[in-house]
This record gives structure tokens, sequence and C-alpha cells, in this order.
């Protein structure tokens, strides 16, 4: 076979692949990761964040810190919220949010807190 047709042949295949990937609009499920990106003040940024979607239960976890927010999904749903709310050192509550949707094949969002504010890309792993 001639290299041009192989190279041809070999993106084809690579099209298809790329093709059937679940869209995450009607099938979410599963472990999805991307780096924070920081818009403003100081986000855990060094280390990948995860979401994960099981069942009825949402999991992020930003910059794999000990901090982890949950929330609850139904099928069908377009928007994925997360959030944690611990007292802080003066006793005031502090709210981590992550507010997720699809993009593609991808799942994009936002993680507040109020030290940072951040957006994401999430892929599939």
């Amino acid at each position: 076979m001639r290299p041009a047709f192989l190279t041809c042949l070999l993106s084809l295949c690579t099209l298809g692949a790329c093709s059937s990937l679940p869209n995450p609009a009607s099938d979410p499920y599963g472990l999805w990761m991307g780096k924070l990106v920081t818009e403003q003040g100081l986000c855990p940024t060094d280390e990948m964040s995860s979401l994960r979607i099981r069942g009825h239960e949402i999991v992020f976890n930003p910059g794999m810190n000990s901090s982890i927010l949950r929330g609850t999904y139904e099928k069908g749903q377009q928007h994925y919220l997360a959030e944690l709310v611990d007292k802080g050192m003066n006793g005031t509550s502090y709210r981590q949010i992550f507010n997720g949707y699809p993009v593609g094949t991808a799942i994009g969002g936002t993680y507040t807190s109020p030290r940072c504010r951040a957006h994401v890309s999430l892929v599939r792993r």
C-alpha cells in the first residue's frame, strides 16, 4: 500500500473513534479530568481536578486537594452542581461551588470559593 493511502486511512479511523465519544449531554456518567485556569485569586491549579458522576451522585475535587464538593444528578440534566460549605477560621461559612455544563464532548464549568474563581474544561478518562 502507498504511504499516502495509509495516512489517509489512519486519519479516517481516528476521526471515527473521536466521533463515537459519548456526549456528556446524554451520557455524563464516569470520571472527568482537567486543570483549573485561574480567573481571580489563588486557585489550586498545580494538579488535575476531577469530576465523577455516578448514579445520582456528583463529586468534584478541585486540584486533588482535601476539598470534596458533592451534588446530586438526575438523568437528563444539563447542569452539574456540586458544593461544599465549611466553617472558616473565624467561624463564618466558607462555600466552594462547582457549576458545570456539557460543551461538545467535554464538560465545562467554573469553580468558585472565597479565595478564587477559575474555569475548567474536563475530558472523560
